[in-house]
Order: structure tokens, then sequence, then C-alpha cells
């Protein structure tokens, strides 16, 4: 069996909360773990479709102590979509609702846990799937819940991550993390990994931010800490996060995507004033999700960086023709290489039985900048640009200057038409809007079309779903 991610250093300290209270001890977790770890033997693949409890926590931390290779998913995703997984990969055990299940007739229950059971489906007997020996866990790509292009880890990738956060963020075992994101998310289970490496204690909970009971929760079990994704610290700033009463919390991070300049600078002076630290981080669910981290005490002069390298990872830069860019200003593509970086992709079964093609090395697909003390900042994505009458258009640029307007907003299009779906806009009409974006990228405003929404669809994640904007239009 694998000795998984779990410290061994806390025995009678609480590693897993339930919201009523209830908790695991790291003793009994691990002796809840040992129980049914033989389960989940080696060579057998595992779709977990659950959500931040108890059940679905012990099920993912037995497969990693058993040896099998689970694949994380939201319990809310479509059937279909999970359909069209299980299609493509054949898993030999699925862990989900009996109630989202689609294929009864294909699926033998092992156990049953609350809500929860474990199936044998008859379509993929053991054995069936070859899995490489270093493949330990497999993560949906960002915004692909329902494609099949996942990523794989293995165990050193993810033991490699929890470590380097627990170091920089300092995590304790005195530390109480609440699941504040979504385990099958990256940054989410990240969270997870890293405060049980610590021997840290783990608040389970479903509940979003914008629920008064995840308040109730946060003051009565004394959080100290909690992660949120750019559209979470919008929410903060609107619930007024000065008046929020968490006495317990030291610490805020944030990562999941560019958090508005402005907005990262608001959040640390509401931080500064209430003594909490506010780390900004940068990561990919292809490096285990946490890359770069930006110090507190940089925030308030850096806004908008990402910061520098974790430990054990270092960052560069290099131009479209592989030349390394050593000048601060200089724009390339950032360049990432640390222990946490994945094996590679898969977008097939026959994927899963490849070893490590990334070596270690990842190229974001970002393009950014470093500054004379060595800090990064992304500028955007090499695939969100369009050409639009030959002028290249940053699309993550185009939402900056739209925040900058005071509107929530994405852009998205093909080359020669950019589209932009606006909430927040009542002080601009369509033409007008449309010409201040024109004059501002400098195109004709005949490329440019306005929407406007009551709220932009998001992810799971809470980043903007680009895909469902598509299909609006």
């Amino acid at each position: 069996m694998r000795e998984g991610l779990v410290s061994r250093e806390h025995p009678l300290r609480p590693a897993l909360i339930e919201e009523d209270g209830r908790t695991l001890s790291y003793a009994a977790l691990h002796e809840a773990i040992d129980q049914g770890a033989g389960q989940f033997p080696p060579g057998e693949l595992l779709f977990i479709v659950g959500g931040n409890d108890l059940a679905t926590m012990l099920c993912y931390l037995r497969a990693q102590r058993g040896g099998a290779v689970a694949l994380l998913l939201e319990r809310t995703m479509p059937r279909e979509a999970l359909a069209r997984l299980v299609g493509t990969y054949a898993p030999s055990l699925v862990f989900a609702p009996a109630s989202i299940l689609d294929f009864p007739d294909d699926a033998l229950q092992l156990h049953e846990e609350g809500e929860y059971g474990l199936y044998r489906l008859r379509s993929a007997p053991t054995g069936a799937q070859a899995l490489h020996p270093d493949l330990g866990l497999l993560l949906a790509t960002s915004g692909s819940t329902g494609s099949p292009k996942l990523v794989r880890l293995s165990m050193a990738n993810l033991a490699a991550n929890a470590g380097s956060i627990a170091q920089f963020l300092d995590i304790t075992c005195e530390e109480r993390a609440v699941t504040s994101l979504p385990l099958n998310y990256s940054y989410g289970l990240s969270v997870i990994n890293s405060h049980l490496y610590a021997g840290a204690a783990v608040v389970l909970t479903n509940r979003s931010l914008m629920d008064t009971k995840f308040w109730q929760l946060v003051r009565d079990q004394r959080i100290t800490s909690f992660a949120g994704v750019p559209f979470s610290y919008d929410m903060l700033l609107k619930l007024r996060l000065a008046r929020i009463d968490m006495p317990s919390v030291r610490t805020l991070t944030q990562a999941g995507g560019r958090l508005d300049a402005a907005k990262m600078l608001q959040v640390a002076q509401i931080c500064r004033d209430k003594g909490i630290r506010f780390v900004p981080m940068y990561g990919q669910t292809e490096a285990t999700a946490r890359i770069a981290w930006l110090a507190p005490e940089d925030v308030e002069r850096k806004p908008g960086s990402i910061g520098r390298a974790i430990p054990a990872g270092r960052l560069w830069l290099e131009s479209d023709d592989g030349r390394v860019l050593e000048r601060p200003g200089d724009t390339g593509e950032l360049m990432y290489a640390g222990p946490n970086v994945s094996l590679g992709y898969a977008e097939s079964a026959a994927d899963l039985a490849l070893g490590d093609v990334n070596g270690g090395v990842l190229r974001t697909g970002d393009i950014a900048r470093f500054d004379e003390d060595g800090c990064f900042y992304i500028e955007g994505r090499r695939q969100r640009f369009l050409k639009i009458f030959g002028v290249r258009i940053s699309l993550d640029a185009t939402e900056r200057i739209l925040a900058e307007l005071g509107i929530t907003g994405a852009a998205h299009g093909v080359d020669d038409r950019l589209t932009i779906h606006a909430v927040g806009a009542d002080q601009w009409d369509a033409p007008t809007l449309r010409a201040e974006l024109a004059r501002r990228i400098g195109v004709h405003p005949t490329a440019i079309t306005v929407a406007t929404l009551d709220e932009l669809p998001r992810l799971p994640t809470g980043k903007v779903d680009y895909a469902c904007l598509t299909r609006l239009t």
C-alpha cells in the first residue's frame, strides 16, 4: 500500500471536522483509511463523484492509500458529461450518489456510505485498464469537467506541492482550514493536501461564501484560513469584507485566475487593518495547483503581481523562438520547472499507460513579464488573443479595460469579431460602450458586439464559463 500524504506526527489532533462538529483525529483517520483501503487496490481506475463531505474525503484518501488511481469529479456535473467520461476511460469503480448514476444495470454495489455507493462496473472488469505505475491521480483541466482531457499526476507531484505550500504558508498543526473550494478543483484539493500533510485540521462544508451559515461555521470552528478565487473576492468585497466578523482568521489566500490589481490592493488593505495575511498565488492544474506566490509584505507594493516561484520551483520567460528572456520588462511565455509538474495529459484510456512526458518542465501558456526584483506579472494567455483587421487584441487586457470602466465583463470571439458580455453596465448604452472600447483597443467599432447579462455564467470553480457564452452568441 502507498503511504499517502496524511501526517502521522499528530495522532491526537483533529484532522477532519464535519459541520456539526463531529471530528476525526489523525489516529482515527488513519484507522478509517486503513479499514477501507483494500477496496481500492493498484490497477483500479476509480471515478469519485462527490463533494466536500466526509464520505468523499475518505474515499479519496483510501484510494490514495490502496494504490488505485482516482479521477475527482463534481457531483453536480451533468449526467451526460459523466457518461461520456465513463465511456472514454472505462473505470472499473465508481463512487457516487446512486441518484446520479445512469448505468444501474451495469453497476454492482460493493459498499454504501450514507447517500454514496461504491460500484463496480461489470463492463470494465478488474485489471482491464493499463495504468502507469507512477500515476496517482487524475484531475480535469481548468474548465473542462465534461471534456475527456485530464491531467495525470503522480504521488510525488502531490507530495512535493503539499510540502512546498506547507512551507511557504507556514502551515502548522494549529491551523484550521475550511473547504471554501471544491475538492475536485486542483486549488481546493491542494488546500486539503497541504493541511493534512502538515497535521492541521480541515473543516468540511459545501457552503458558499454567500451563505451566512458559512460565516457562522468560520466563527464556531475557529477557522484560521480560507482560500478563494477572484470571483470569491468579488463577492467578499460586495459583502463588505471589512465588516465580516471572523476573529480567528489569520490567512486568506487567492489563486485560480487574475485578481484585478485594484481589488487586490483593496483586499490587502482590509486584511492589513484586520491583522490578516493576504497571499495571492498563481498556479495551474498541470503543476498540481500552485506555482508562485506573492509575499504578503509585497502585495501593496506590487498589486497585480504573482510574485516568485514556490520553494523547489523555478520560473523564467521564453520568446517565441525559444530564447530565455533576461531583461526586466520583456514579455514572453512563462515557463516553470519543479517536482510538482504533472506527468502530462490524458485524452483517452490508452494515455493512462504513459509515463512522464513533461520531464518536470511546464509551458504555462501564459504571457508574462518580470520586474527588477524578479516578481512576475501575467499579461494574458497565448490563446486569449484575437486578430481584428490585422490588429492583435488581448482578451484579458480587454477585460481589464472593462474593469477600469466599472464593468464586470467577459471578452471572447473569433478573428475579426470581438464579443463582450457585460454585467453592471447600466451607465453605458451599447453603442457608447462599443465606441469607448474601440477607441481604447484601436479597432473599428463594427468589429465589436456588446450584450448585457444579469450575471456571467460560471464554472463550479468561479471562473467564467466561456463555452457557455459562446453558445449564447
